[in-house]
């Protein structure tokens, strides 16, 4: 997929407008896991804040991080985001998305088969669930947990020697949101261990 440079040139001020509010639209009502029921549409703002951080980004990408959920949980197609925004973000979201029926095992196994962009926003998104799961119950959590590492271990990616700017920058992104990862779980292990041992 092309990089666009820069990303945030006039012309795509307009497009990235209209995708943060399709997401805000049809997110609208929609909360959060936890008890806190944080307005959902926080999340994809912060997703798409976490891959413009990234120093080789597209516009398709920017966009398909703020429209990243909204083929799982809203009304909107495929099809509708290929007409607003084109093929590159349709395919991006449509990597993206898990359907209701296909297990995590199952969306799993199809991850090492993405693009790049879509590895660098589901990094972003995995990461941004870590984080906005701390307050929920341990055992939900867990499972959480357990899925997520499922599909960071997919996400790995090891660039040959000499590997493109790209590429390493998605490997430190991927060390990072693994890190996190581990530390979480190890906080979590005083529980884990009292349930086990009951």
């Amino acid at each position: 997929m092309k990089v666009e440079v820069p990303i945030l040139k006039i012309s795509n001020f307009g497009l990235i407008k209209q995708a943060a509010r399709l997401a805000k639209k049809f997110h609208a009502g929609q909360v959060r896991k936890g008890p806190k029921g944080e307005a959902f549409y926080h999340h994809p703002r912060r997703v798409c804040k976490s891959y413009l951080a990234f120093k080789n980004k597209s516009i398709s990408g920017v966009i398909a991080a703020l429209c990243h959920d909204l083929v799982e949980d809203t009304p909107l197609s495929l099809e509708d985001l290929e007409e607003m925004f084109g093929a590159d973000v349709r395919q991006i979201v449509f990597n993206l998305t898990k359907p209701g029926n296909v297990s995590s095992e199952e969306y799993a196994k199809k991850i090492s088969r993405w693009n790049l962009e879509s590895k660098k926003i589901k990094l972003c998104d995995i990461e941004d669930n870590i984080l906005g799961s701390r307050e929920i119950p341990l055992e939900r959590r867990m499972r959480m947990l357990v899925r997520w590492k499922k599909y960071l271990d997919k996400l790995e990616h090891n660039p040959p020697s000499g590997g493109s700017e790209m590429e390493l920058e998605f490997v430190k992104k991927w060390d990072a949101v693994n890190e996190l990862h581990a530390e979480e779980w190890n906080r979590l292990k005083p529980g884990i261990n009292f349930l086990r041992n009951g």
